[in-house]
């Protein structure tokens, strides 16, 4: 290969890494000169139950400026950003500040008044700013009070006072906080995941099939699809686990006779930490320390010298900040320890909630 030739490969090379480099970025470009934008690009996102929020913006600055009611005009559509459109997408249906919104891609535009603002989710979500914005094609428009907030010089948006199942989304910009509140159905939604997943390989397993009861049985939900799910996990392989959830199952629907038979034959199978395991799954992978509780005391039912059940109710309280149940618990637990091992297991937990 000729000197002129190897020249043309590299130029080639580099060309095409420099074009990749480019396309990888969300900034400004002209004729290939590339250059920061003035209001630098943000993106967020939040969870909340197995819901993802994403927020895509930019972030004008204050500068000295008057903003609202000035740079921008009371009672007009304002992009809620700068530059193209901000965007929200959610993963699954939501319900925002009370109405209810489907999953997808939303573009965000205000309306800002002294004491009252609109907020629309537009269907449409790629054009510039709100040059184009078109009520008609409007998803949803909901009302917020305007607050006031300490200075802030670059918008910004933010979630606040997240729980399990909902979370305040915020703009902050200047001296003002606008903000409104998003909800998901955590059970509905789960569920709806799960059916897809089942469709799949979950579906021809034991385990899958039984962890899908086992929501159900754990948010008390959808009991008969839950018995035929745990009936599907048996026919592949009859263990502990299907066996005990089937028993909790009719024990839920109230047919107390055959949930016994059932408990028994799981006693068979299984022995003091599988019963216990199940009980963690509830409170660690499932964060329901209610029942939790529940499969812990059932543990305590056949296996009454358990101080490791009696701590892990203990530990169960303490989630749900209940610290004297708590350190009773623990205190319960220690009468039942049989060694100096034990006892030092339980001292640990205990001393936590002493101190």
């Amino acid at each position: 290969m000729t000197a002129k030739k190897v020249y043309f490969v590299f130029f080639l090379i580099i060309s095409q890494f420099a074009f990749s480099q480019w396309e990888s970025r969300d900034i400004i470009t002209n004729d290939n000169i590339t250059y920061p934008e003035t209001s630098k690009l943000a993106k967020i996102s939040q969870t909340i139950g197995i819901t993802e929020i994403d927020i895509k913006y930019h972030r004008p600055a204050v500068r000295n400026r008057q903003i609202f009611g000035n740079l921008i005009p009371y009672g007009k559509v304002w992009r809620a950003g700068a530059n193209e459109s901000t965007t929200i997408k959610f993963q699954d249906d939501v319900i925002i500040n009370g109405n209810k919104l489907k999953r997808g891609v939303y573009g965000i535009h205000m309306i800002p008044n002294k004491t009252e603002w609109t907020i629309i989710f537009s269907n449409n979500h790629v054009q510039w700013g709100s040059f184009y914005y078109d009520q008609n094609e409007d998803a949803l428009r909901i009302q917020v009070k305007p607050e006031e907030h300490a200075h802030i010089e670059y918008l910004k948006y933010d979630f606040e006072n997240l729980k399990e199942n909902s979370v305040n989304i915020a703009l902050l910009w200047a001296s003002t906080k606008v903000s409104f509140k998003i909800e998901v159905d955590e059970i509905n939604s789960t569920l709806d995941v799960i059916k897809d997943e089942l469709r799949t390989l979950p579906r021809f397993s034991w385990r899958g099939n039984r962890e899908a009861a086992l929501y159900c049985w754990l948010h008390n939900t959808h009991l008969d699809l839950a018995l035929e799910l745990i009936n599907r996990s048996i026919s592949y392989e009859r263990r502990f686990e299907n066996m005990y959830q089937k028993a909790l199952i009719l024990a839920s629907m109230g047919k107390g006779n055959e949930s016994s038979i059932l408990m028994e034959e799981a006693l068979k199978l299984g022995n003091e930490n599988m019963f216990l395991y199940v009980g963690r799954e509830a409170l660690g992978h499932h964060n329901s320390p209610k029942k939790a509780i529940e499969l812990f005391k059932i543990t305590l039912k056949y296996f009454p010298e358990s101080y490791k059940a009696k701590m892990l109710i203990g530990n169960a309280h303490g989630w749900m900040g209940e610290k004297e149940m708590a350190i009773k618990a623990f205190n319960e637990a220690l009468l039942l320890t049989k060694n100096e091992k034990e006892k030092t297991n339980v001292m640990s937990y205990l001393n936590r909630y002493k101190n």
